[in-house]
């Protein structure tokens, strides 16, 4: 078996990364990534067996911060009854999601947007998905501390305000014409009024 080797690896995700945001995933040829990466086409078929294996390779990073960043919302800090209070805590959460599509709006205008085809086709659906399951969880490690708090909330309201969410995200990913100053007042707008709805149905 031939050996892999890590710098050819990753000189192979390189040129990859930049032909997929140049020309999309269905017009990237790997003939071409071969060809730049300095390897034959069969040597590249040892790292990645398909366009679409490497197509997932060049996500793993954005994929690996989408995750993390919904995770978060899980963290021990915000498990406290205070949390309906703590508007700035909510307002730095959102911003960070300005972050987290300055550092890979590339990447996810492909993953969002440009993806069919390929194995993460309609990954917006993914994350709704897992913003759900993240956001049940919430409510049930929330009852766990503060029995009183009512978590009796339809989960088609839960779906609908991380499908709003992902609605939010796309928007931002896909448009560039707003000011920051907008987008902030967007952003302060949107937790104020999800926290005030949130607050009335759990009742802290």
């Amino acid at each position: 078996m031939q050996k892999l080797k890590t710098d050819v690896r990753q000189r192979i995700l390189e040129v990859a990364h930049r032909e997929f945001i140049k020309n999309g995933v269905r017009h990237t040829c790997i003939r071409n990534v071969a060809r730049k990466a300095g390897v034959t086409v069969g040597n590249l078929y040892h790292y990645f067996d398909s366009k679409d294996a490497l197509f997932c390779a060049v996500m793993r990073p954005l994929l690996s911060a989408i995750d993390r960043y919904i995770l978060s919302h899980n963290d021990e800090e915000n498990l406290s009854i205070e949390v309906f209070d703590m508007r700035q805590q909510q307002i730095d959460y959102i911003f960070s999601m300005l972050a987290l599509i300055k550092d890979f709006r590339p990447e996810l205008r492909l993953l969002l947007f440009n993806a069919e085809g390929t194995s993460l086709e309609g990954y917006k659906n993914k994350i709704i998905d897992h913003q759900m399951q993240v956001g049940i969880e919430y409510m049930r490690l929330m009852k766990e501390r503060y029995p009183h708090l009512n978590i009796n909330i339809s989960p088609f309201l839960v779906h609908l305000t991380c499908s709003a969410w992902m609605t939010l995200f796309c928007e931002l990913v896909e448009h560039e014409d707003y000011s920051d100053e907008e987008i902030k007042l967007t952003l302060k707008q949107y937790v104020s009024f999800g926290m005030a709805g949130w607050k009335e149905l759990m009742k802290p």
